[in-house]
């Protein structure tokens, strides 16, 4: 019996990829328009553990040869501008992604892709360059600007069209931006999304993938796609859902088939793991093939290894501020709560708990639904009321 790792195994992705064939199937639908010249706009969305980021990854590995697919992480860009997440140093790192995805994908061409290069830099005389700062792709310095956004927004939104319509084995150029939720950390994110609007609504081979842990109700998916926002409801939203149980079941079967239950005790084991393959795989992992898991024992294994198995759920706690946690602690005895009941059960301002309400929504932690506020994902709850049970405070 072997453990299964918890991060993308980008090495071995088709031995640890399961099932999911009809959102795959449904993604590269779309995708492969830009065969006939018509670019997408995705936006995907689901649970956090639930997968997403492993099928992003799969559909940019089994991306047909004349696509050139690049990903950007945006936790990782907040990670490495914490300070001042600004859309200039946003725009660049897009650069740099895109022009890792042409050199991988044009290793054996270097010098076309370099006369192409250098051809669309003379012809958009850029200024307020810095070399010294400067991206690369071979042997060719890519210029950054320090404090030109006009010039340097408008060559990184036309530089994927521009790389397609000059390589005449390119058909088209995916853009995929994961962990999207994150772009909240950016001073001017309406502006953001106006500016891929404006440029993407006339680019006939870049197709945008865009993908987050975050309530369907959050308002940055208003801002994107709502009725008033920069893309107006003409994103096609496509939901990752966690495994059925009867999907759970097969996963077992197909890739754990050590692993032996009773009925109820496999009843239990998804019960606790709600199909999220993150809290599968966790739990998985602690399991033995030489004992036969009834109800009782799955209880008491979830139980002593609660930590273990939702790990992320403590690590984004400690990211929370101390107001986020006060709203959590206000809906815990209940499974909902209507805006004017937490407001009775906080020392908050009106306009406090509309500012941190918002941020739980964005990070996925809360939903909006009928006129009352839910847990998106019923562990967190699990994890802190234990925490409570046997600690006698809160977490």
């Amino acid at each position: 019996m072997t453990t299964v790792p918890l991060y993308i195994p980008l090495n071995d992705l088709d031995k640890y990829f399961y099932n999911r064939k009809k959102d795959l199937e449904r993604i590269e639908y779309y995708l492969n328009s830009l065969e006939n010249d018509i670019s997408q706009r995705l936006l995907i969305r689901g649970y956090r553990g639930v997968g997403k980021t492993f099928l992003l990854q799969k559909i940019k590995h089994d991306a047909k040869n004349n696509y050139i697919v690049s990903y950007i992480d945006i936790s990782r860009v907040f990670g490495q501008n914490y300070k001042n997440l600004t859309v200039e140093s946003l725009l660049l790192e897009l650069l740099d992604s895109m022009n890792q995805s042409i050199y991988e994908k044009t290793n054996n061409q270097t010098d076309k892709i370099t006369f192409l290069l250098k051809s669309f830099l003379n012809n958009f005389k850029l200024k307020d360059i810095d070399f010294n700062n400067s991206l690369k792709i071979g042997e060719l310095s890519i210029p950054a600007t320090e404090d030109n956004y006009k010039k340097i927004s408008k060559f990184v939104m036309e530089y994927p069209q521009k790389v397609v319509e000059n390589m005449d084995e390119i058909n088209g150029f995916i853009i995929i931006i994961d962990e999207f939720q994150m772009l909240k950390k950016l001073d001017n994110l309406e502006a953001f999304f106006w500016l891929l609007r404006s440029y993407s609504q006339f680019q006939s081979n870049v197709s945008y993938v865009m993908s987050g842990s975050i309530s369907r109700t959050a308002d940055i998916i208003e801002m994107i796609n709502g009725a008033t926002g920069a893309f107006g409801g003409r994103m096609i939203q496509i939901n990752i859902d966690p495994f059925t149980k009867e999907e759970t079941k097969s996963y077992f079967n197909d890739k754990f088939s050590e692993i032996k239950f009773t009925e109820g005790g496999f009843d239990k084991f998804y019960d606790y793991t709600k199909g999220i393959p993150m809290y599968i795989n966790s739990f998985y992992n602690l399991l033995s093939s030489d004992v036969i898991y009834d109800e009782q024992l799955v209880e008491d294994t979830f139980i002593q290894n609660m930590d273990q198995i939702l790990v992320m759920w403590i690590k984004i706690w400690g990211s929370l501020n101390k107001n986020e946690k006060k709203i959590i602690y206000a809906i815990l005895p209940n499974e909902s709560i209507t805006w004017t009941e937490l407001e009775s059960r906080v020392d908050l301002s009106t306009a406090t708990i509309n500012k941190y309400l918002n941020t739980l929504q964005n990070k996925g932690i809360l939903s909006f639904i009928n006129g009352r506020y839910h847990f998106e994902d019923l562990m967190l709850k699990t994890w802190i009321e234990n925490e409570v049970k046997v600690n006698g405070v809160y977490p």
